[in-house]
Parts: C-alpha cells; structure tokens; sequence
C-alpha cells in the first residue's frame, strides 16, 4: 500500500518549504511527491526547480501551471497526473499543512482497499479543527452537515461523510472509479463535493493517529472565498442529489437575502450571495470577474 503526495501551492513559498520538510522527514517515506505550482509570482519556480533536483529516496515531480487555476484546478491537474504514477493512494496537501513525522506511518496501518479514503486529524492552534471532518444529514430537500464531535477522535477510528483535503489520503482505484474533483469550481467545495462520490464507492475514514498541523488565522470581513462557497455548494447539490436540494438551496437562499437587504443585515454579503446563487442557478463556473484571490469587503462598490 504505497503513498503518494500531491501538493497544491501558490505564493506561499516559505509555508511550501515546511510543508516539503515534513514530508521528507516522515518515518515512513512517500513514493514521490508531485508539485502543482499555480502560476506563483514569488520565487517558487526557482526554489522548486532546485528542490527538484536535490537527491533523495523519493521521486520528485513539479508542474508549473501557466495560470491561476484556484485550489480546485490544482488538484485536479495534479491527480490526474498522480494517476500516471506508481502508488496505491494518494495524499493531497495544501501548502499550509504539514503531517506530523509518523504520519504516513500511522496513516498506512489503516489503508484497505475498501475504503475510498483515509484522513487524519487536523490540528489548528494547538486544538482538534473538527469543521474538517463532518457527517451529513438529508432532510427531504435540505442537507445538515455537522461536525463530527470530539469524543470521536478518541477512538481508533470512525467513519464520516465529508471531509476536507487537508490531510486526506485517496484511493487510486476509488478515484478512477468516481472521477477528478471539478476544476471549474476554482476554490472550496471542491473537497466537499468529491466526498460525496467517494462515499459512493466506498467508506470513508478518519484515524485521529494521523495527526496534521494547519495553523491559519481568521479572515477579516467578507472573503472572496464566500462566493465559490455558495455557488459550488450549489453545484454540488445539482450534481448529487435529487433536483429539488439544488432548487430549495437557491430559492430559499434568495430569500434569505432579500429579507436580510429589507432588514438592513448583512450588506456586504447579500450582494456577494445573491451573484452566487444566481450564477449556480445559471452553471456558471471557473474564476469570477469581481471575485478574484485579494478582493475585501471594504473594497466592493455596488
């Protein structure tokens, strides 16, 4: 049951290098690692191209993307590659999240061909984030996703429904089966969404010994982010689930931002949701025109 990795990185060049190191430091060491670079304007092309080359037991491959293609682009650039190389699971990373030494260690005991993947425990601030791993519920026309709770991370392991890539480990098999996570979305939910065809295929792990540190700070304000979050959660849903989740998803979050606008609540935002909502309604997909990585609130005319 060997391991590979695949990690997806853009303008964050000193967090890349820890996350290499952590990789490189593992107990138990992966098959290769491949870089998908998203079109940084940093100096990652040049770190990485020394990277490249510096020996070690591993294989090392880069991909320097001509553009941004978001989170979602990345990934899928870089499993479809992963594909091609010689490994039975694959574990995707972001930049900014670096897997404790016996990781991959830990994480191997667990890896069977029944399952359709394997996450670890994410650690944020020196506490468990549990918004990475959750369960879902559906109602006739609503899904609730919940937080697996905390008492579960002290089991050897548990099952969920929806996870986060950070620190997920896929099944290559599994993965052909179900297909590469959606590059039009560009930015969240594309995790999410790949989930729920994973589940299909088969259970869903988590083994809280595989331990990640994800230290990220809060964003201030209404995020960029927001929009893809809305709108790939409705796409999701459109490609998921039985029509009436999309609709009830859209109309009623049209709603909501009506009576919020009528109420006075949630300016910035409203305007934000309302385009989301209204593009998933009509597919749209890839980077939007105003929502683009570096837009704030405060910077947002109507």
């Amino acid at each position: 049951m060997s391991i590979g990795v695949v990690i997806v990185t853009y303008n964050r060049i000193e967090k890349l290098k820890i996350a290499l190191k952590s990789f490189e430091n593992q107990t138990l060491l992966p098959s290769y690692i491949v870089v998908v670079n998203n079109a940084s304007t940093d100096k990652t092309v040049d770190f990485l191209k020394v990277w490249k080359e510096k020996e070690t037991s591993f294989s090392k491959y880069v991909i320097n993307l001509s553009e941004n293609l978001g989170g979602s682009g990345g990934f899928y650039t870089g499993l479809k590659y992963a594909q091609t190389l010689n490994s039975d699971w694959i574990w995707v990373s972001d930049d900014d999240a670096f897997p404790d030494k016996d990781a991959l260690k830990n994480a191997k005991r667990f890896l069977n061909k029944k399952y359709s993947a394997v996450c670890g425990a994410v650690i944020n601030n020196g506490k468990i984030d549990l918004s990475h791993r959750r369960k879902l519920n559906f109602k006739w026309c609503k899904v609730i996703s919940k937080d697996i709770p905390k008492k579960a991370y002290s089991q050897q392991k548990f099952e969920l429904d929806s996870f986060s890539y950070v620190g997920t480990i896929i099944n290559k098999q599994k993965l052909r089966m179900i297909g590469l996570p959606r590059k039009g979305y560009f930015i969240w939910m594309d995790d999410t969404e790949h989930s729920l065809r994973l589940r299909t295929v088969g259970k869903i792990i988590c083994v809280p010994s595989v331990k990640i540190y994800h230290n990220t700070g809060k964003e201030q304000g209404v995020s960029w982010k927001a929009y893809y979050g809305v709108r790939n959660e409705a796409d999701m849903y459109r490609r998921n689930l039985p029509k009436r989740y999309f609709l009830y998803f859209c109309y009623f979050g049209l709603l909501k931002v009506k009576i919020n606008n009528l109420l006075g609540r949630h300016k910035q935002f409203n305007v934000l949701a309302k385009k989301a909502y209204i593009d998933a309604l009509h597919r749209k997909q890839g980077l939007d025109s105003t929502y683009k990585p570096g837009w704030k609130s405060a910077e947002y005319k109507k």
